[in-house]
């Protein structure tokens, strides 16, 4: 009977246990860009066009760790506290590769993109990176 309840109680920790760091953390492709986070809480995001510039419209290529889900993408002005005119679209390719589109940085400024993730126990991330456009 007890080892029953412990092999249940076990199981029942297993899920707590990996998302606490019990994973490897994750290799992201060579090619994928810029990597944010750590261990297995890590994205890599590449823009195109490549270079992005005023008023041209954007998208990004994003790989996340498996077991993550990315959500939301969005981007806001810090010093002017607004964000953008338009909310991207967020399209999933498989194998932890998304594609958010629609984006468009509509001044020159120090921009804050953010990327919210979901990890495979349910719990809420945010990462973010400074971009400046001149």
């Amino acid at each position: 009977m007890k080892a029953a309840l412990a092999v249940l109680v076990a199981l029942a920790l297993l899920p707590l246990v990996l998302a606490a760091g019990g994973a490897v953390a994750c290799t992201l492709p060579p090619d994928a860009g810029s990597v944010l986070g750590e261990g297995t809480l890590r994205l890599a995001w590449r823009a195109a066009p490549p270079t992005l510039a005023v008023a041209r419209p954007f998208a990004l290529h994003v790989s996340t760790c498996p077991g993550l889900r990315l959500v939301r993408v969005d981007a806001t002005m810090p010093e002017h506290r607004h964000g953008m005119n338009y909310r991207p679209s967020l399209h999933a390719d498989g194998d932890g590769r998304w594609r958010a589109e629609g984006l468009l940085w509509h001044m020159a400024g120090r921009w804050e993109l953010r990327f919210d993730l979901v990890d495979a126990a349910g719990a809420q991330h945010v990462l973010r990176q400074t971009v400046e456009l001149r």
